[in-house]
This record gives C-alpha cells, structure tokens and sequence, in this order.
C-alpha cells in the first residue's frame, strides 16, 4: 500500500477519535453559509435524496433536510454520526433520514443513486481528491449535483501556529490530518485529472466563532466552491 494510502487509512481513525466516542460536538452547532446556497440548489432541481458527506456532527444537516424528502448523513466516523443522531432528532428529522458509513473513495452504493451531494471540508484531507470525486460523480442521478469545497491558501488554517507545511501548499495540521491548499488553476488542474467538468467554481468567505479545544478563536474560512451537474 502507498504512504499516501496509508495516510488516508490512519485519518479514519483520527477522524474518529477526534470525537471521544460521541461525547462531544467538535465544531460547534452553526452551519457553514454555503450549506444554504447548495440546499437551495438542490430543491430547485428536484432532488429527491440529498446526501451529507461527511456530515461529521452534523452541524450542516438541519439545512440540508429542510427542503429534502429524504437526507442521508454519511461519514466514515461510527461517534461522529452518533452525534447527528442527536442533531436530527431535535430536528425533527429522524423519520426521513439516514445515517451510513460511507468512505469517499469507495461508497458501495449503486450508480446514480442520489440527487444531491454537499461535501464539505473533505476533499482537501484527500491524498487522491479526484478519485474521491469521480466516486461522488458516479453516484449522482443525471441532472443531480455535487457541490464540494477545496480550501485556498487564504484560509486561517494556513496561518495556524499549529500547522506544519511538508511540501508546497501541503500542510500537516496538529491532528495530524493532511490538508491541501488550492490557487484557481490548481482547481482546473485537478478538474481536469479527476475528468469532470464544473458548472461553476467560485470563491466563498465566511467568519466562524471558536471551536473549543481546537481553534479556539474566532477565524476565517475561503474555499473554492465547486459546483457540478450530472
């Protein structure tokens, strides 16, 4: 098995531990902004199924079930879904929802399976971001969408005290997650190696408020927001 394979392997059990088997919420409760946007662009294509993944704890699930008949949370942390548990129920969403294990790079559900995927603060984490992707695109019904984020080296991670950069744009983080960083023609570049075409790439900004024992201080976020349709 390659090192890079080997690096994704172990950050499912980081992810994981990161939760202390369920006994806390690691980001915090408020939704990314985006969540919205894409929930909203879900229900004006119709979509029926709308995924989360990963849905970590949930925090982005409430807005993605509000318009969605049926919401899957999927996330390859067994405590972590144990939480958006929790989330769905104070919802008021548990009858029409799910929670799978889903691993990005290899979901075992069938082609064409869901109508709207957000995928959040993952593909970035990847060693092979275009495998993760092209698996997502597979099980998206035609006319469905797949919007994703890839983080730019002007988030506030790339400032973190705690973050080591190994190689150009690359960076250890303090978890010991691999977290890559994208200029725009980074993203073509990697659109490209993955072989599939956007809708529309733009740049987002937000502020989040301090995520305790880990950024412990109010922070922000840029990403690309990578929008494809099927």
């Amino acid at each position: 098995m390659k090192l890079d394979s080997l690096r994704d392997q172990s950050a499912i059990v980081l992810w994981n531990d990161a939760y202390i088997n369920g006994a806390t919420n690691l980001w915090g409760d408020p939704p990314v902004p985006y969540a919205e946007k894409a929930a909203r662009l879900f229900a004006d294509s119709g979509a029926f199924i709308v995924m989360d993944l990963p849905c970590g704890d949930g925090r982005n699930l409430p807005t993605l079930g509000q318009f969605a008949p049926v919401l899957i949370g999927a996330d390859t942390s067994e405590n972590a879904l144990g939480i958006s548990q929790k989330v769905l129920e104070r919802a008021g969403l548990v009858r029409r929802s799910s929670l799978l294990i889903v691993d990005a790079y290899e979901t075992r559900l069938p082609d064409n399976t869901v109508d709207g995927i957000f995928c959040w603060d993952l593909l970035g984490h990847l060693t092979e971001p275009e495998r993760a992707l092209r698996e997502l695109h597979r099980i998206v019904r035609p006319g469905g969408h797949v919007v994703a984020n890839m983080w730019t080296m002007g988030d506030c991670q790339v400032s973190d005290p705690n973050i080591k950069e190994i190689s150009p744009k690359i960076y250890i983080d303090h978890f010991d997650f691999y977290c890559r960083f994208y200029d725009r023609e980074d993203i073509d570049a990697f659109l490209g190696a993955a072989g599939i075409a956007a809708e529309k790439v733009e740049l987002a900004r937000w502020s989040e408020p301090p995520h305790v024992g880990y950024r412990d201080y109010e922070h922000d976020h840029e990403s690309w927001v990578i929008t494809i349709r099927k």
